[in-house]
């Protein structure tokens, strides 16, 4: 028997994925705030799952409560509010090493 991974939905539409994929990184912040809290972290949680949206991940998790992750995520969401509140200096090494 062959595994399938399923995809998995994401919680807002392609379009606000679009503009969060190509809004700059000092907007970023602001135009995730206007996404409900839950949706939010489901969507950090979402964005954690695709090795491209990493940075965009942990960008969308600073701004979410612990709860919110925790609830959206489990043990994934809890360890992306942990990376996601580490000195920037450490984030890089730690894109860099998911990247090798």
């Amino acid at each position: 028997m062959q595994f399938q991974r399923q995809e998995e939905n994401c919680p807002v539409p392609e379009s606000l994925l679009g503009d969060i994929y190509r809004t700059h990184p000092q907007g970023l912040r602001q135009l995730v705030q206007t996404i409900p809290p839950f949706t939010r972290a489901l969507l950090a949680v979402y964005c954690r799952g695709h090795a491209h949206l990493h940075s965009i991940a942990l960008t969308i998790a600073s701004t979410c409560e612990k709860d919110d992750l925790i609830n959206a995520g489990g043990d994934q969401g809890a360890a992306l509010y942990e990376q996601a509140r580490r000195p920037r200096r450490d984030l890089l090494k730690l894109v860099a090493q998911d990247l090798i």
